[in-house]
């Protein structure tokens, strides 16, 4: 799902400068894979030991797709295989691997494979075993998964998140700009990538926009005119809300309230930042 399940826009929303009639609003381009399926779950004893199906599975399936065989990222849930593939399906599937799905080790032996395919088709569950009801299909999903790298980082060509400028004369677009970075990427001066972000920008009169959000923890302010960098400023926590800008005693100060955590999962934090020219 592009631009993914967090926007697009977010949920921050935009800012408007209404003399020059033009929307600034912060995006995300972050895919994610969900995958609705038919369950087959069935209720096996935690404190039993497991099959000998399970083992070979908890040693080289689960990483993947998870202990509870819902999937884990971009690898899709096992939990109602029997629906969409058969044994030899799945035996050649493990000889000879799919996309990111490697070969299965050659130590694995065909009575380990025999038993691994009992253990996903549900046919080593011991006795007492509680199986689905019969019934109307019930459906339900693997949650919310991204399409990551190996690496942690989104599986789309980046900018990643951007601010962008609209003219609301026109409809068009009239600049848009990545928006943060990823410090580790940036070490290797890939700082062009733009980052989920989840702030929100703000306009001055004076034609400064202002925004943060991004896992960089930066508070950045870009020309309303040409989307360029004019400064920007590390905050003690990621900033996840729109500055307030306000003049008071003849002044003008920019506010954010740089709290961290969240769905970014920086550092948590409690502090307002304010900024103000000498």
């Amino acid at each position: 799902m592009l631009y993914g399940i967090h926007g697009g826009a977010e949920w921050t929303g935009a800012a408007v400068d209404p003399h020059r009639g033009r929307l600034y609003v912060s995006s995300n381009n972050v895919p994610w894979i969900v995958t609705v399926f038919r369950p087959d779950e069935a209720a096996r004893d935690p404190a039993a030991p497991p099959t000998p199906g399970e083992v070979v599975y908890r040693e080289h399936c689960m990483l993947c797709h998870g202990a509870d065989r819902l999937g884990v990222g971009m690898n899709p849930p096992l939990q109602g295989l029997a629906r969409r593939m058969d044994d030899d399906a799945v035996r050649a599937l493990l000889r000879t691997g799919k996309g990111a799905m490697p070969v299965v080790p050659e130590t694995v032996s065909d009575a380990q494979i025999e038993a691994l395919l009992d253990y996903l088709f549900l046919r080593d569950l011991p006795e007492g075993a509680t199986k689905p009801a019969p019934g109307a299909p019930r459906y339900t999903h693997n949650g919310y998964p991204k399409l990551l790298d190996h690496e942690g980082y989104p599986g789309s060509k980046p900018p990643w998140g951007t601010l962008n400028c609209l003219d609301l004369n026109t409809g068009k677009l009239l600049w848009q700009r990545p928006l943060g970075t990823y410090p580790d990427l940036a070490a290797w001066g890939e700082d062009d990538t733009g980052a989920e972000n989840f702030g929100g920008p703000s306009v001055s009169a004076g034609g400064v926009v202002f925004c943060a959000g991004a896992p960089d923890e930066k508070l950045y302010a870009f020309d309303e005119d040409t989307g360029a960098e004019l400064w920007s400023h590390a905050l003690p926590f990621g900033g996840y809300a729109p500055p307030a800008i306000y003049e008071t005693g003849g002044r003008q100060y920019v506010v954010i309230a740089a709290t961290g955590g969240g769905k970014l999962g920086t550092a948590p934090g409690d502090a307002w930042v304010a900024f103000a020219l000498p």
